[in-house]
């Protein structure tokens, strides 16, 4: 018969063993809901990346890193990172926070799921069956948003490199290279995205901008028709802040005002134009484009700064395709800026051109734009011989010699047929196809010759330099895209002036005696007379020579846009390679690359 004392020890044991036996996992983990299980959590992670269930209403292609995330949780036991539990989520904030202020980078907030995120998390209810499922589908739509900022920030939205891929060569981080975890591990993950703010000053100033576009009244972008309507006109002068209306009435200014001209001057200069003050049809077209475009402009420009990293050189020079000038940075502070001529665009037929030559193989297009490269400029080349690339033999010297039978000689030019030299007077191109054009034309130095007194090189794949020409026209124009891709210099020895600074053989004097040009020192002149055989040995070819450089320069040759100088003005460039409206594709509609 059982005692009471036996009785009292069975009930004792029993209520210890039920107080120790786990009750389902439910109150355990870090959660303080006596409802929440780490378990149960763990199961919807593992579901959510390992099978099909139409209960997950998130698809897996919304989540740019899911074969990544999938991997990546299966390492940790389809633990959660970012979220907890369903008390945790209100932690996430400054992340999301972050997300919706994508816009000033000129990135779309919908990128990061920002929508998505929150409406998972508003579907957590007390006693919501469904509750790990949507918490499952936050952590994970969360950690490719992390991924994705990340990555943005640090190495662009787009891939340059599959966009264009056969004109951009500019130094690009490789991103593959990347710890792609590693702002899932950091202590405080808004703070590291913060962190990957791009610090290139033109960049910020971008961002100002930015805000400063967006902010503008639409309303009073009312259309421009003619230049008569100077109030109009006045208006949006003062709206895009080229006349301060703090320090003057506007009320009595005229198109003869100086204050109205200068505003104009201004105006023009920032958008590419030549600064006259005289309201044209060009000025007009540029008065009366959209906010939407400058906005546009703007994200495009701060998103090829996110490609590349070349402005942390110290001293560089810096090409500007749709700028046409040459602009020469010494840390960080532009030391000059020059005029130059860059490619022809692509004609319009283009790519359909170039599709029948991949059929025929007959015919290809010529493409004279000048690329995105890179490079160091080593060594310059003084009266240079010029050999005449197929494409122009074809295009010019071709066209030329119908027109000129003596063509040839005037352009001071040689002919080569299989290595040997031949006579110019036994020459008729007329016999043969454009196309079949059986001479190399090299063009002699001097009076004429297409490359000038002076070419700058550096090495890279496509031949590219820059150069003098004696064509001096073009420099005038707003649009300078007129050369077969090399980059004309409007003031060649300025620019060798810079680079042979501290140069202990050569100076500006003596590359002007040696390329003919008068040189008023007398002093000098006799001086390069007694040492121009020795600086000449090993790097003379007839007239021609090199002058080695003893500091190579980097030199970059990029697109942008749009800009803010050194003076705060906004700059807007037209889009003369399309490139823009190509870029536009990817960063506006389609998303990443």
């Amino acid at each position: 018969m059982t005692t009471k004392y036996q009785l009292f020890y069975i009930i004792a044991l029993v209520f210890f063993i039920s107080a120790c036996k786990p009750q389902n996992n439910k109150s355990a983990g870090t959660g303080t809901n006596p409802e929440f299980s780490p378990a149960d959590y763990q199961q919807s992670l593992q579901h959510r990346l390992t099978k099909e269930d139409s209960s997950f209403v998130i698809k897996s292609s919304a989540i740019e890193y899911f074969d990544t995330l999938k991997s990546f949780y299966s390492s940790r036991d389809f633990h959660p990172l970012l979220i907890k539990n369903f008390e945790n989520t209100s932690s996430i904030n400054p992340i999301l926070d972050l997300f919706a202020k994508a816009w000033e980078h000129g990135i779309q907030p919908a990128m990061y799921h920002l929508d998505l995120i929150k409406n998972e998390i508003s579907k957590i209810a007390v006693g919501n069956a469904n509750n790990y499922v949507h918490l499952a589908n936050a952590e994970l739509l969360l950690s490719d948003a992390v991924l994705k900022y990340a990555c943005h920030l640090r190495y662009g939205v787009v891939n340059p490199n599959k966009i264009f891929s056969e004109s951009y060569f500019l130094p690009v981080v490789d991103s593959a290279k990347r710890d792609i975890f590693k702002p899932l591990f950091v202590e405080n993950v808004s703070e590291y995205l913060n962190s990957l703010q791009p610090k290139n000053p033109q960049y910020k100033k971008l961002q100002v901008a930015l805000k400063h576009f967006i902010s503008l009244d639409s309303s009073s972008w009312t259309p421009i028709k003619n230049n008569s309507q100077i109030n109009l006109i006045l208006e949006k002068l003062v709206l895009l802040e080229f006349i301060d209306t703090t320090k003057l009435n506007t009320a009595n200014l005229n198109k003869k005002d100086s204050v109205f001209v200068r505003a104009v001057a201004k105006f023009q200069i920032a958008n590419g134009l030549n600064g006259d003050g005289t309201i044209g049809q060009p000025t007009l077209e540029k008065l009366n484009i959209s906010q939407n475009e400058y906005v546009e402009k703007i994200k495009l420009s701060m998103e090829r700064l996110r490609w590349s990293t070349y402005s942390d050189s110290s001293r560089y020079i810096l090409v500007n395709i749709p700028d046409f000038r040459l602009h020469v940075i010494d840390k960080g502070q532009e030391q000059f800026e020059i005029k130059v001529c860059t490619g022809k665009k692509k004609p319009a037929n283009y790519y359909d051109r170039l599709k029948l030559y991949n059929k025929t193989k007959r015919s290809k297009p010529d493409n004279w734009e000048t690329p995105q490269i890179c490079g160091e400029v080593s060594y310059l080349v003084l009266n240079p011989t010029w050999t005449v690339p197929p494409s122009i033999v074809k295009e010019e010297i071709f066209r030329g010699s119908m027109k000129d039978p003596g063509y040839l000689q005037k352009k001071n030019f040689k002919a080569f047929k299989n290595g040997k030299s031949v006579n110019l007077a036994d020459i008729d191109l007329k016999i043969y196809s454009p196309n079949k054009i059986p001479y190399t034309f090299v063009q002699d130095p001097g009076l004429g010759n297409a490359l000038g007194k002076i070419k700058f090189m550096f090495m890279n794949k496509f031949g590219v330099y820059l150069h003098d020409t004696p064509s001096r026209g073009p420099f005038s124009r707003s649009n300078r895209a007129v050369s077969h891709g090399c980059v004309r210099v409007e003031k060649p020895f300025q620019l060798a002036e810079y680079l042979l600074k501290n140069n202990s053989k050569w100076n500006l004097d003596y590359i002007k005696i040696e390329t003919g040009f008068a040189v008023a020192d007398q002093t000098k002149i006799a001086e390069f007379k007694q040492i121009r055989g020795e600086l000449r040995k090993n790097s003379s070819f007839g007239k021609t020579t090199e002058v080695r450089l003893e500091q190579h320069i980097p030199v970059f040759i990029d697109y942008f846009t749009a800009w803010v100088n050194d003076e705060g003005t906004i700059n807007f460039r037209n889009d003369v390679y399309d490139k823009d409206k190509i870029l536009k594709k990817y960063l506006f509609l389609s998303g990443s690359m």
